[in-house]
C-alpha cells in the first residue's frame, strides 16, 4: 500500500494507491478512532482538576488529581462528604471546611502501617492546622505513599467522624 499526498492551497490531501484502497481506509479509520479512545482514556477527571486557588497557591497543573472532601457541622457532629476517598500515589486530598465551624484533620497513625505513618510523619501531613473558616483548606499530597488505608479523624465542635483515603496500586 502506498500513501499519496500533496500540499494544496487548502492543505495536505492524501489518497491511498492500494487497489484494496477501501479497506486500508476502514483500518486507518478504526485506528485514528482507537488512539483518540486512550488519548481520551489518559486525561484526568475533570471533576478532580485543581481550582484556581490550588493553581496558584500550589503551582498545581490540569493534569494534578485533587480529591476533595467537605467538612461540616450536622447536628452537632462532624460531617464528611464524601467520608472515604480512593487515590493513586500522587494524587493530593484536599479537606474544605464548609462552615464556620472548628474542623481539624489528623491520621491515625497506630492504625496505619510504620511505612504508611513514617510517610506521613516526614511528609509533615499527619494532622491538620484548625480549619475555622468557610473555604479553609488542608491539602495532603500522596506523591511517594504506600498503598493501603489512612483512616483519618475529623475533631471540632460537634462528635468527631472518622473517614478514610485508600492509596490504591497505581494502573499498570
Amino acid at each position: 500500500m502506498a500513501v499519496l499526498c500533496r500540499l494544496s492551497y487548502r492543505g495536505w490531501r492524501c489518497r491511498l494507491t492500494d487497489p484494496h484502497a477501501a479497506r486500508c481506509r476502514q483500518g486507518v479509520v478504526l485506528l485514528s478512532l482507537l488512539a483518540g479512545l486512550a488519548v481520551a482514556c489518559e486525561r484526568s477527571d475533570p471533576r478532580l482538576r485543581p481550582d484556581q486557588v490550588l493553581k496558584d497557591s500550589l503551582s498545581l497543573g490540569d493534569n494534578d488529581q485533587v480529591h476533595r472532601v467537605r467538612l461540616s457541622r450536622l447536628d452537632q457532629r462532624e460531617n464528611l462528604d464524601p467520608a472515604s476517598v480512593e487515590v493513586r500515589e500522587g494524587d493530593y486530598v484536599e479537606f474544605v471546611s464548609t462552615d464556620r465551624g472548628v474542623h481539624a484533620i489528623y491520621f491515625v497513625l497506630d492504625s496505619l502501617s510504620s511505612v504508611a505513618g513514617q510517610f506521613l510523619r516526614a511528609s509533615g501531613q499527619e494532622s491538620s492546622p484548625p480549619l475555622v473558616l468557610p473555604g479553609a483548606r488542608f491539602v495532603v499530597l500522596f506523591a511517594g505513599a504506600p498503598t493501603g488505608r489512612y483512616p483519618f479523624v475529623v475533631v471540632g465542635n460537634g462528635t468527631e467522624a472518622h473517614g478514610t483515603v485508600v492509596v490504591r496500586e497505581p494502573e499498570r
